[in-house]
């Protein structure tokens, strides 16, 4: 019996050794404006806000950021859920204070990964266009990296487009004027 007691007090050691040795990557959710006015930087803690338009306007633009005052893994995502079907796109850049370094390993948007172009840029920048975007699902914009500085990005949005319920109804009527002209019209045979 003591050496079972022996042994896990061992493994214990290790396991607490392991995690307190390991630095852990801040990862943090930030949601588009965290602070409930839809727009506008409200300070400290809304790291993702709408600059132009609102979440139902046909076209949005929006920053977010984060700063990291020490050298650090980071792994941030920033959320949001948009009314309408469109297309995003948008770029992210750093800002690093002299001596210092950060590097961006990967951007993931909606599941899709970045790192490659990232890894071809230096990892300090990259711009990205064409990302579809579903009504009322949630998008994801995840920023991995390590170092010390600030990184910041811009994000728009243009909203498909969808035509009125009147046009559809006078394209649907202009089909079947057509169709029952097509069909009215009789061919004219003649023999020689």
């Amino acid at each position: 019996m003591m050496t079972n007691l022996k042994k896990f007090a061992a493994s214990a050691a290790v396991v607490a050794i392991a995690l307190t040795g390991a630095s852990a990557a801040q990862a943090t959710t930030f949601p588009i404006d965290s602070n409930g006015d839809g727009m506008s930087y409200d300070g400290p803690g809304d790291n993702f806000f709408i600059v132009t338009g609102t979440p139902a306007s046909d076209f949005i633009t929006a920053t977010f950021f984060q700063g990291y005052e020490t050298a650090t893994s980071f792994n941030d995502t920033f959320t949001f859920r948009l009314p309408q079907d469109g297309v995003g796109g948008g770029s992210i850049s750093l800002a690093v204070p002299s001596g210092a370094t950060m590097t961006l390993t990967d951007l993931v948007i909606n599941g899709v990964s970045y790192a490659a172009q990232l890894a071809a840029l230096g990892g300090d920048k990259l711009t990205v266009s064409g990302i579809p975007i579903e009504a009322l699902e949630l998008n994801t914009i995840q920023v991995i990296g390590s170092g010390r500085g600030t990184y910041s990005g811009t994000v728009a949005f243009q909203a498909s487009a969808v035509p009125e319920p009147a046009v559809w109804a006078m394209m649907l009527s202009g089909f079947g004027l057509v169709g029952f002209a097509m069909r009215r019209r009789r061919a004219n045979v003649q023999f020689a």
